[in-house]
């Protein structure tokens, strides 16, 4: 008889220094999606739901897949959202049904307004409605904080291996062939799980350009070959949750505790040696200036990552402070993406494409940290801001800016959106009439997701800290809740 598994997604990475809390219209710039839905919007995108939907194929599941949603990080979920969440992706176990292995997609840095460990919370109601018997799996995303409740409700906890994230599919494949395997075999593995007090580790574990990271996960591919162990994940953490679990953390399954626990100390010292190759400063938005200046007609874009208002950190995406830079250098062929001012878009929207305009954009999530900037331009154009990804990141799948301009102020293109938008895909520019390749300058909102679509076509690449609410200036930002000393915070302590 072929097994039973229940498959569910919830995605989402909160930053608790994002005011404004995540409800389920915010889901609208990637997906919500129930039932029967899933597959049909699903199929053949680089997505962990698809690689465990393909891999059950394979194996003759009998999968269910009642819920499966996605949605750009942000401040904490709202609670009527998450109770929502909780049931739907709970709503099989509630009726009766019962399953050989329970799937769960998860970020690991989910927090709401009601919980400060969400996927933990999540999995410890499932583990208490399925049962101790019930194999339990969960995929992560590289910089989930993993508590000690995820660890004690799942079985097996398996995080992203790249950084840009292209490996999610790949990811799940892996994770269904480990579930598949243990199921044949008729026997639960041991899982071990250790933390050190550390806020990043591995230079936030980046693998495209290869650093730190890449050493360390060449070293856990190395101990899954032992036959006792199943998997070695590695966690680099989310810094912008303040909560008591942040930070790196490794979790080693397999069938000899000893062994796991062996491998898991490795890992978390390698870790921790890490932190010295962990860069935490910046370049200034005038040092950026000096190498955009050089740029000439003809060059590859030279790009500027403005990383600290990156909304895949959870940041609001709408600080002009780098913007306000390139234009007082007065750079030519240059273009923007994004800044998020739904209102600033509503003015170009009734001013109509063609017209000259003159108002305020951006600065009105932390006004104090990245103030508005006014601007004074032509709207070139005007779109519904939707996509699809061309990948490698997200491949196949549709994404929203909402309601989105182009504003031509002297040589910079400027793209306005109405939802905040990590810039990870080359069809953010592409589906606004601008092509990146093009450009002799680049700015753009993220920190190293970017890389993957944007990196072959740079001939420089750099890292700009022009103030934000995902700076990794850490020591700038009012921790409140962190378990203390923690490094960098305090002194590096002995371990």
């Amino acid at each position: 008889m072929s097994a039973r598994i229940l498959l569910a997604e919830i995605m989402h990475e909160s930053n608790t220094f994002n005011t404004i809390a995540t409800t389920k219209a915010d889901f609208a710039g990637r997906y919500w999606l129930e039932g029967d839905e899933i597959g049909e919007a699903l199929e053949g995108t680089n997505t962990e739901v698809w690689g465990v939907l393909e891999a059950g194929k394979l194996y003759g599941w009998q999968i269910t897949l009642p819920f499966a949603a996605s949605a750009s990080p942000s401040g904490p979920m709202a609670a009527e959202t998450w109770q929502e969440v909780k049931d739907k992706i709970t709503a099989p176990l509630k009726s009766g049904e019962t399953f050989d292995a329970i799937i769960l997609v998860l970020h690991g840095a989910m927090v709401t307004q009601t919980s400060a460990d969400a996927d933990g919370e999540l999995l410890a109601l499932v583990r208490a409605l399925a049962g101790a018997g019930t194999l339990i799996a969960a995929t992560l995303d590289m910089h989930a904080n993993v508590s000690c409740q995820m660890a004690q409700s799942a079985d097996i906890l398996m995080a992203y291996r790249t950084y840009p994230h292209i490996d999610q599919f790949d990811l799940a494949q892996h994770l269904a062939g480990i579930v598949h395997s243990v199921l044949v075999r008729g026997q639960k593995p041991q899982m071990t799980f250790a933390r050190k007090a550390m806020m990043d580790a591995a230079d936030h574990g980046r693998t495209n350009p290869p650093g730190p990271m890449n050493r360390l996960l060449a070293r856990a591919e190395e101990m899954e070959q032992h036959p006792d162990i199943l998997s070695a994940s590695l966690q680099i953490g989310f810094p912008w949750a303040d909560v008591d679990h942040q930070g790196p953390s490794v979790a080693v399954t397999g069938w000899d505790r000893e062994v796991c626990e062996a491998y898991g100390s490795e890992l978390l010292e390698a870790l921790w040696q890490s932190r010295e190759e962990t860069q935490l400063n910046f370049a200034r938005p005038e040092e950026a200036m000096q190498v955009a200046l050089k740029g000439r007609p003809g060059d590859r874009p030279f790009i500027m990552a403005d990383f600290a208002d990156n909304p895949a950190g959870g940041a609001y995406g709408d600080s002009p402070n780098l913007l306000a830079q390139m234009l007082a250098a007065d750079l030519q062929n240059a273009a923007f993406a994004t800044i998020s001012d739904p209102v600033a878009v509503q003015k170009a929207i009734a001013a109509g494409e063609g017209a000259e305009v003159e108002m305020e954009i951006g600065g009105r999530g932390a006004p104090r940290l990245t103030p508005p900037l006014t601007i004074a331009g032509k709207v070139t154009l005007l779109n519904d801001g939707e996509f699809v990804c061309e990948g490698p990141m997200w491949r196949g799948v549709a994404f929203s800016m909402g309601p989105s301009a182009v504003i031509q102020v002297g040589g910079v293109e400027i793209i306005l959106s109405s939802v905040p938008t990590a810039v990870m895909d080359l069809q953010v520019f592409r589906s606004m009439g601008i092509e990146p390749s093009d450009k002799t300058t680049l700015a753009l909102k993220s920190r190293n997701h970017f890389r993957a679509a944007y990196g072959p076509l740079a001939r420089k690449v750099l890292l700009v800290d022009a103030g934000g609410i995902a700076s990794m200036r850490l020591l700038e930002l009012p921790y409140q809740h962190l378990t203390r000393p923690t490094w960098p915070l305090d002194e590096a302590q002995e371990h």
